[in-house]
């Protein structure tokens, strides 16, 4: 069996978006930060930001390799073999063998302190190669969606007010997703969707302070929203409200929420079951140090 891992080219594009698709079937997707089918364009916006490589198999494409680098640690977060659970025993060996080979060699030569890789639960080619690497577990993280009703109820707890924010709030939403957001640039996506014409954001006062914020952007194959409370207001409903007024907006545009958490975080998956959010894919964080 001849195995090797190349670019991908531009002639690549349809067979390895229908390689994706076969393999998840739509829903969110970690690498493409997409919800919904893939199309070839979806992939190219990726390769230019992420190395796209496609895996032959006796010179026959048979699966997708795409490594991110934008950061101190790559990590290998896409890494599909079409077909692999029919093949014999032996040709699964010897795959995983050679393309663990490879992995290893790259991220060596990359001077990585830690070959990091992403497998989705379903990926049974990638968590086979994280076994055969001995990939310590490290994290997950959860894709959810939401399931519960299209009109939620929006109730403000006590002395709260909930309202849909205007253009002049975008500065005041600002000041609050800097303080209540550890990323700089997501705190100032939030007060750019404040004027934007496919910002969704709604805001929450106790009096005339601005307590806290939900906020969204419409996309095509996109509804994912972030919801910030400050420190002294939390724990009393203001979230929730403030996450009820945001579903009940998406769902008007025709955009079904979804949402991620990482599973050791111990307030995010809680929070959001108990909006009638649930688990819709889980992809499996995994290291093995060089």
């Amino acid at each position: 069996m001849l195995v090797s891992v190349r670019p991908a080219a531009a002639g690549d594009a349809t067979a390895l978006t229908h390689l994706l698709d076969a393999a998840y079937g739509g829903g969110y997707l970690a690498t493409f930060d997409r919800d919904g089918p893939l199309n070839p364009r979806d992939l190219w916006w990726v390769h230019s930001e992420k190395d796209v490589g496609a895996i032959e198999v006796d010179h026959r494409l048979a699966g997708l390799l795409v490594v991110g680098r934008g950061r101190r640690q790559w990590l290998v977060e896409e890494i599909l073999v079409e077909g692999f659970d029919g093949l014999p025993a032996r040709s699964q060996e010897t795959l995983v063998s050679r393309l663990s080979t490879h992995l290893v060699a790259a991220f060596q030569r990359g001077r990585q302190q830690a070959l990091l890789l992403r497998a989705a639960e379903t990926n049974a080619f990638g968590l086979t190669l994280a076994a055969h690497l001995r990939a310590a577990f490290t994290n997950a993280l959860l894709i959810f969606r939401y399931h519960g009703s299209k009109r939620p109820a929006v109730r403000a707890p006590e002395h709260y007010d909930v309202r849909r924010a205007g253009p002049d709030d975008a500065r005041e939403v600002g000041r609050v997703a800097r303080e209540v957001m550890s990323d700089p640039a997501r705190a100032e996506e939030v007060q750019r969707m404040v004027a934007s014409k496919d910002g969704r954001v709604h805001l929450a006062h106790r009096g005339p302070l601005l307590v806290g914020f939900a906020a969204a952007e419409v996309r095509p194959g996109r509804g994912d929203w972030v919801v910030g409370v400050r420190d002294a207001h939390r724990r009393r409903g203001v979230g929730r409200a403030l996450s009820a007024a945001l579903m009940a907006s998406l769902h008007a545009h025709g955009a079904i929420p979804y949402a991620t958490a990482w599973a050791l975080d111990p307030i995010a998956a809680p929070f959001l079951r108990a909006l009638s959010f649930s688990v819709e894919r889980t992809y499996l964080y995994l290291e093995r140090p060089l």
